[in-house]
């Protein structure tokens, strides 16, 4: 099996182990989809990732490189999840919520860093068929 299949596939069985669990649990129907639908896209995006940009989905151990990502989380932290707690929702539903709200974060973290890659890889890929090689003169 391929590589890309295989990740599609426990995409899958996240999404769906992730929903189930959840509203085994209690969690509102409607929560437990949001949170299978939102964990099976994050699976497929971050498969991706490691698979075309091994690079993106690692660190240096640098600081700096993840303030960024470091501010984000926390801002989400902080604020969407005092929000959901402050909601007047049963534990499980803040409990699906939280997970909405962590996978939707990184699921726009890490399209966001997808496109700024491949949009780096097309302007290189401009640039060197737009520029003649000095020895084909």
């Amino acid at each position: 099996m391929e590589r890309s299949r295989r990740h599609g596939l426990l995409a899958v069985v996240l999404g769906v182990a992730t929903g189930g669990s959840l509203w085994w649990f209690g969690t509102a129907s409607g929560i437990a989809g949001a949170a299978a639908v939102s964990v099976f896209v994050l699976a497929l995006v971050l498969s991706r990732t490691v698979r075309q940009h091994p690079e993106f989905a690692s660190s240096n151990g640098r600081w700096q490189d993840g303030k960024w990502t470091a501010v984000g989380q926390f801002f989400v932290i902080v604020v969407a999840f005092q929000a959901v707690f402050a909601a007047a929702v049963d534990l499980p539903d803040q409990i699906g919520l939280h997970v909405v709200v962590l996978a939707t974060y990184m699921v726009g973290y890490f399209v966001g860093g997808l496109d700024v890659l491949e949009r780096g890889r097309g302007e290189e890929t401009r640039q060197s068929a737009g520029t003649a090689d000095p020895a084909d003169d």
